[in-house]
């Protein structure tokens, strides 16, 4: 059975970079905040959550949701945002973000990331490791 991710992301373009390079994960797509919660609400089994927060630190409330929940505390969380700005990572660091990446980011590194987050038990998923990452949106 493939690991559970949920995504909050609202570009189709970032999204599906996304998806195609956690190919080997069950992953869903949520545009919104709200959509995203009904999904956690609803769905208590995502092995892993991926939040976008753009530079006015949209979702934050979202990601202290998470945090503080009994539930949905224990799930890493991993955020990706347009911004660099060191109040933001701390302050994503202290609501329990388990990794922040600055976008632009590498794929792969997104990938090997993901993947050290889900199996830090030891578990070791069987797939193919991928070194190299090709996109062509245009």
């Amino acid at each position: 059975m493939k690991k559970s991710i949920l995504t909050i992301e609202n570009s189709n373009a970032l999204s599906y970079v996304i998806n195609s390079v956690l190919e080997d994960y069950a992953v869903t797509n949520v545009a919104s905040t709200a959509d995203a919660v009904e999904h956690l609400h609803n769905e208590n089994t995502n092995d892993l959550i991926i939040l976008d927060i753009d530079k006015d630190a949209n979702n934050l409330d979202l990601l202290e949701h998470i945090s503080s929940s009994s539930v949905l505390g224990s799930i890493p969380t991993v955020i990706i945002s347009d911004s660099d700005n060191p109040s933001l990572k701390n302050k994503t660091a202290e609501l329990g973000a388990s990794l922040f990446l600055t976008k632009p980011f590498d794929p792969v590194f997104l990938s090997d990331k993901v993947k050290d987050l889900i199996y830090a038990k030891g578990e070791e998923p069987v797939r193919k490791r991928k070194t190299v990452f090709n996109l062509n949106i245009f």
